[in-house]
């Protein structure tokens, strides 16, 4: 009688022992890897060169409306260039199906009180709700100041470098109210999807966030930190399958939540004495340290 070899249990390979959670085992890149497939890199949204490049807001009256939407954190947060292979290398961890990344120790995850410190932004207030129904043409020539087309608006995405065109071109002394709100439109939006909401249609930004900011005098709290964290979710759940070539969402906070999480991760930088160059930094958003 033949004797059966008995099953020995795969310990060391990628697969579960119980299959029941890790739904999406076969399509994430992770998996293409281990079979000795090349997923290929993922492009990194958001950053561009453009808006790294431009000249800092000093502007007191947008500066108060940005204070006024609950802003001022990601005004503040530092500009720096996306580490493509970090994107990667926690994208390779990262489980649709539980939201946390899967590390040797155990799972961790990035929390709204992580967007909170690390961007200064609020996550106490109105969920982000609205309609995606509008003219998005007239919008922008009432809300935004920009006469568009067909290439500076596709559906109802717009052309980030076009809302740093206006922008380029100042606020003139005196300046009536409607255009004041104008340009602090166009640039926090910019801002917005620049840093917490790029997408994967190239440096363009969803103008349906400029419902949030219609009231610039009194406008209602916003959970900005909800809709980026969510957002971000869905970027990286997206970014995993084997066949992805980019990842939008708000990377940067990616990034600075790698390094404050995994020091050794984090560049080197020697600070100067606090004083050396005017008064310090301000405690918040903890990315500015």
């Amino acid at each position: 009688m033949a004797v059966v070899a008995a099953e020995i249990p795969d310990e060391f390979g990628p697969s579960p022992m119980e299959g029941l959670v890790l739904r999406f085992l076969k399509e994430h890149r992770s998996c293409a890897v281990w079979e000795g497939e090349d997923p290929g890199t993922l492009k990194c949204r958001g950053r561009n060169e453009e808006f790294r490049k431009q000249r800092p807001m000093v502007d007191d009256r947008v500066l108060d409306i940005v204070k006024r939407v609950g802003l001022e954190g990601l005004y503040r947060t530092p500009s720096r260039e996306i580490d493509n292979n970090l994107m990667m290398a926690f994208v390779g961890r990262w489980r649709p199906e539980t939201h946390t990344f899967h590390l040797p120790h155990g799972e961790t995850t990035i929390t709204l009180q992580d967007v909170e410190v690390l961007l200064g932004i609020p996550i106490d207030g109105e969920a982000i709700v609205g309609t995606t129904d509008l003219v998005w043409a007239a919008e922008c020539r009432e809300m935004l100041g920009i006469v568009i087309n067909s290439v500076v608006l596709q559906g109802q995405r717009i052309q980030i470098n076009r809302l740093l065109q206006k922008v380029d071109q100042g606020l003139p002394d005196g300046a009536a109210e409607d255009v004041v709100h104008q340009y602090a439109w166009c640039y926090i939006l910019a801002l917005l999807g620049d840093t917490i909401f790029a997408n994967n249609f190239g440096d363009r930004v969803h103008m349906m966030w400029l419902q949030m900011l219609r009231d610039l005098r009194n406008p209602p709290r916003y959970s900005w930190g909800s809709a980026c964290l969510a957002w971000l979710n869905r970027e990286l759940c997206k970014a995993t399958d084997r066949g992805a070539s980019q990842i939008g969402g708000a990377l940067i906070l990616v990034q600075y939540w790698a390094w404050f999480k995994f020091p050794f991760l984090c560049p080197r930088m020697d600070l100067p004495p606090d004083g050396a160059y005017g008064p310090p930094l301000p405690p918040c958003p903890f990315s500015i340290k």
